[in-house]
């Protein structure tokens, strides 16, 4: 569970620029939420991506994964308008210029970016060693709706906040 949460945590990083901010992000429960679960599909889909070489062709980021992802991917409309805040705020720790011109493009562009990014980001950062936890992991929650699933992974960030506040450059507001 531990590689899972580690893996899904990288949700939070997700604009580019966060992991190179020089300060800092405050990102509430809420917009960790609704971001994560405007992400899941894409990070599921890296994570399969990732993982998919080192595990059985039964595995179920082999069978299932792309299933769940559009599943889960139906729903992100929904959670855009809640999610592109806390993109927004990764983007302007970094400077800003770069805040300036990703706030300057048109609504579906910088999703296209998040999502392309997400799906990259989570696939290189996966190590190749927890991939059957994650497989685990993903199976056993694949049958929650994206809100409990993205809740639970909010739920679990939150509790592990007290040991460590930060998950690179961004972190859960304090209440």
């Amino acid at each position: 569970m531990r590689a899972f949460s580690g893996s899904l945590a990288l949700l939070l990083a997700m604009a580019p620029c966060a992991a190179m901010a020089a300060e800092p992000v405050c990102i509430t429960k809420a917009e960790a939420t609704s971001l994560v679960t405007y992400a899941l599909p894409q990070a599921i889909n890296g994570t399969a991506k990732r993982c998919a070489p080192s595990l059985p062709a039964n595995a179920f980021l082999r069978t299932g994964a792309p299933a769940l992802a559009s599943r889960y991917a139906a729903q992100k409309d929904r959670y855009w308008p809640k999610a592109r805040p806390a993109v927004m705020k990764a983007l302007s720790a970094q400077n800003g210029d770069s805040s300036n011109m990703m706030a300057g493009l048109p609504d579906e562009t910088l999703r296209q970016l998040a999502d392309v990014f997400v799906e990259g980001f989570v696939a290189q950062r996966i190590a190749p060693k927890s991939c059957k936890q994650l497989d685990l992991a993903i199976d056993l929650l694949s049958p929650l709706p994206p809100e409990n699933m993205a809740g639970l992974i909010a739920l679990t960030l939150d509790a592990a906040g007290g040991a460590d506040p930060k998950l690179g450059k961004v972190s859960l507001c304090k209440d």
